[in-house]
């Protein structure tokens, strides 16, 4: 038998002690016995063919060189146990990866022994080849999710076979015919749940639900099971009094008398942020109100524990998963309109430049005298309804333009990437939009962002441990992408010096351009994502030094923590945190907040392929917003639509991606799609299962 790096792998494996290249020869390479061979050795032993030792010797460096193996004078040594723990992450090929312990190792499809993304797995290294580490899964110990939709893809005289429809690799489970009950057919839709064992050589399964071939309906219930999104509350003991829970211990300041709004969608029901302002001569005193959700949520209550671990609350379209139970977020802590609720406040004092000369945090109590939305808002400031507003809201926006000037004189970014709304009639989703941006919008964010840094400023001068909303500069590699990309426009760009000041002046020279969107969205994917920390290590997108999160504790938990530590400043108590306690709940926060995103995300997908489905072969303008080696994407000119034109659609010439020059282009013709480009696409596939567009150049 030929030696192999497989069989070397194998052998090291199982040794417990040092070995030397020789023990490997004389067990691998050398026989019992010549079986043929030219005895060379003194003691007629056979000595090894050359091709064998060339591989030892080859494997024995790839070990060394990944870092399994150490080599000592004639000895090795293994540093790596060869038998790992990790989490598996499996790619839509199905072939999967493993990284721990500074080892990246890859699993082949075949050897995932049905391990599903994420889940927690044994492997045994088994191969390096070509600095490549190899491995296999040997058990998985724990899946990190058992329920699934899937669609039937053939039904046998024993088994209903399913494809599982969000899990990497096109993975197939096997479920027994039940025999009663109607039967199922070829592209029916069921959520399915992952059973111990095999069934006709594929993972076994039980069937939890089943549903026609194309039921929207279960398209919410699709995106909370594909990112293992929370069920809905349970009864907690501490709500059984909460309507008749008293203030907690300190004083609090009545604000009652105070003129106060709150401004929020039209559809929105937890308000956990209010307003107020007074004007003295030049000076404007601003009150922030932020609902005083740790007066409701304990620490280390039964329901703090739930809040913590969802993180936050997800936003499906029209459906809200909360944070916290409805009692609390829809009614017991959210700012209503007419009604005296509890509020962490800030009082701030700022002058005709903007600049914050004073400051107070106080527990306070309001009544919310209008509840408006940000298009009444904006009614209101345009002078177009309900006059006698008109003083309090131009009051307030006029100080929302000097803090926004402000902001980005002193290097705050502006990205005009506008958010997208689903448009509902009769619950059925019949469009997708653009929002609008709105002055009552600025106002609003202006003395959020405010409040956040005010608070952030005293926490941080206090020293105690809390939470932090950090944001890190664009690394310098991104830089130079940046900069490529931009030249490839014509636009000059420095990746030296003041690099916020050098954005915004590439922001501004492309503002109310065709490219201005493209431009934007580059810009975004070249920062790194924001996160929660436990120390103020500053905000680069808003060009802060000091940034928190403190303005929604219903829909944050963040927030909630922040809260707990101001209160604990206030009251000159102990802090209720250690700095390794937010550490963990920071990576916890932040954690959730991407799975939020995610599954926002394909929401959004989900409904816009169903928008489209009824659509293929229309042409639509739009404009390359991205290229990847499988072909470029296309944002629609009308609306806020994506989708991909792949390579295998350019059938006029061979297409090389250029991705450091965010080009397609024809080697033959020289045909050309680079980001930024305008063109008519017409829709050719879409795929619900996938949630996948597909559009051919026009």
């Amino acid at each position: 038998m030929p030696v192999t790096s497989k069989r070397i792998i194998a052998y090291i494996h199982a040794r417990d002690a040092d070995f030397t290249r020789k023990d490997i020869i004389d067990a691998l390479a050398v026989p019992h016995g010549t079986r043929g061979r030219k005895s060379t050795g003194k003691r007629g032993r056979a000595s090894a063919p050359v091709r064998d030792t060339a591989v030892i010797d080859q494997t024995l460096d790839a070990l060394i060189a990944t870092g399994l193996a150490r080599k000592r004078r004639n000895r090795f040594t293994r540093i790596h146990s060869f038998s790992l723990e990790g989490r598996i992450r499996v790619n839509k090929t199905g072939n999967a990866a493993l990284s721990i312990l500074d080892l990246d190792i890859l699993i082949k499809k075949e050897d995932t022994a049905g391990a599903h993304d994420n889940d927690l797995v044994a492997i045994k290294i088994t191969d390096v080849r070509e600095g490549c580490i190899y491995g296999s899964v040997e058990k998985i110990l724990r899946r990190e999710k058992h329920d699934y939709y899937a669609r039937v893809t053939q039904v046998t005289r024993d088994a209903v076979i399913y494809t599982l429809m969000d899990a990497p690799g096109g993975m197939e489970v096997s479920a027994p015919r039940s025999g009663s009950g109607p039967e199922a057919e070829r592209g029916d839709m069921a959520l399915v749940h992952l059973e111990e064992g095999l069934h006709q050589k594929r993972q076994r399964c039980s069937v939890l639900a089943t549903f026609p071939p194309d039921d929207e309906a279960q398209d919410l219930g699709r995106i909370v099971v594909k990112h293992s999104l929370p069920p809905p509350h349970g009864d907690y003991p501490e709500l059984s009094a909460a309507r008749g829970l008293a203030p907690d211990p300190g004083r609090r300041k009545d604000y009652t008398g105070l003129f106060t709004v709150t401004i929020d969608g039209e559809n929105a029901k937890d308000f956990d942020d209010a307003i107020s302002i007074e004007k003295k001569g030049a000076r404007y005193t601003l009150y922030v109100h932020i609902a005083d959700v740790s007066s409701y949520v304990r620490k280390n209550s039964e329901l703090d524990r739930e809040a913590l671990k969802r993180g936050t609350s997800y936003y499906l379209g029209n459906n809200v998963i909360p944070m916290l139970p409805e009692i609390l977020s829809n009614d017991l802590c959210s700012l209503r309109e007419g009604v005296d609720r509890l509020t962490m406040s800030v009082e701030m004092d700022i002058d005709s430049a903007g600049a914050i000369l004073g400051s107070r945090i106080t527990r306070g109590v309001i009544r919310v005298d209008r509840r408006l939305t940000y298009g009444g808002a904006d009614r209101i400031l345009a002078g177009r309804e309900d006059g006698h507003l008109a003083g309090p809201l131009n009051m307030l926006y006029e100080l929302a333009m000097i803090l926004h000037r402000r902001r980005i004189a002193r290097g705050s970014l502006e990205l005009t990437l506008t958010d997208q709304s689903l448009i509902y009639e009769n619950n059925v989703v019949t469009d997708i939009q653009y929002i609008e941006r709105l002055k009552s919008h600025l106002l609003v964010e202006e003395f959020m962002l405010c409040a956040n840094v005010t608070v952030s400023r005293f926490i941080r001068d206090n020293g105690i441990p809390s939470l932090y909303r950090n944001h890190e500069a664009i690394p310098p590699d991104s830089l130079v992408e940046l900069k490529d990309f931009l030249k490839l426009l014509g636009i000059q760009f420095r990746a030296t010096g003041n690099t916020a000041a050098n954005i915004q002046k590439v922001l501004s020279q492309v503002a109310g351009k065709e490219i201005e969107h493209v431009v934007n969205l580059v810009i975004l994917k070249s920062m790194m994502q924001a996160y929660y920390g436990a120390l103020p290590d500053g905000h680069f997108g808003l060009g802060f030094k000091d940034y928190t999160h403190f303005t929604s504790p219903i829909r944050r938990y963040p927030d909630l923590i922040v809260h707990r530590c101001l209160k604990s400043i206030l009251d000159k108590g102990k802090p209720p945190y250690t700095t390794e306690e937010t550490i963990a709940i920071g990576d916890r926060s932040s954690e959730m907040e991407r799975v939020a995103q995610a599954a926002e995300r394909d929401f959004r997908k989900l409904k816009t392929c169903r928008l489209m489905a009824g659509r293929i072969g229309e042409v639509f303008s739009g404009i390359v917003s991205g290229v990847s080696r499988y072909g470029f994407y296309v944002t629609l000119t009308e609306t806020p639509i994506d989708g991909m034109v792949p390579l295998w659609a350019l059938t006029d010439d061979f297409y090389l991606v250029k991705e450091d020059e965010h080009t397609v282009i024809g080697r033959r013709l020289g045909r050309r799609f680079r980001m930024g480009d305008r063109l008519k696409v017409r829709l050719t596939a879409v795929e619900i299962d996938r949630m996948i567009i597909d559009f051919e150049p026009v």
